[in-house]
């Protein structure tokens, strides 16, 4: 089911929506920060051996990885990388994952519930940011998640470059928007 990391592919599963991330075993509301990677050599330790998904070392460097944390410590617990795709004017969601212990779909375990939105809302931010009015697009790993992007955030199927491509429009980014909050660090 995972893709390669010089392609890319979305795989996150959005599971409670919920502002900051939620503590599932306390319900504990926990406020989150964002920063970009900007040393690639940061990425070895996120591999796909120690369940990152992905090797994160060989996401193309026009790709930019952002680390979502926890504001009280920064550790880790997803990671999305984004490129500003000029050619259609809208940020390419290239790859997204969780932390291993917030992936319950891959090993059965959720430390945090609301990463997988999250994740998604720092691609909607990007591509405000770059001028492309929140719209977002990215190649689904399956059907399944397509039609979970469709259902959970308001996407719209594509299908042009990639069986299961989706795009996120300027209303559903700023749905995500208004959902989501974190502070950029």
């Amino acid at each position: 089911m995972y893709s390669d990391a010089k392609i890319g592919g979305v795989g996150i599963w959005l599971d409670e929506i919920v502002p900051c991330l939620k503590d599932t075993d306390t319900g504990e509301i926990k406020e989150t920060v964002v920063f970009r990677i900007e040393s690639r050599s940061f990425l070895k330790k996120f591999n796909e051996k120690n369940g990152w998904g992905i090797d994160w070392i060989e996401v193309p460097n026009s790709v930019e990885v952002f680390a979502l944390a926890l504001k009280d410590n920064n550790e880790i617990q997803g990671l999305v990388g984004v490129k500003n795709d000029i050619s259609v004017k809208a940020a390419y969601l290239h790859w997204g994952c969780t932390a291993p212990h917030n992936n319950k779909h891959r090993f059965g375990v959720q430390k945090y519930s609301g990463v997988g939105g999250h994740l998604f809302a720092i691609a909607a931010d990007r591509s405000f940011l770059w001028g492309h009015e929140g719209f977002v697009h990215g190649f689904a790993l399956n059907k399944e998640l397509l039609n979970h992007y469709i259902d959970v955030l308001g996407a719209s199927y594509l299908g042009a470059q990639h069986p299961y491509q989706f795009m996120i429009d300027k209303a559903a980014a700023k749905n995500l928007l208004e959902v989501y909050t974190y502070e950029w660090n």
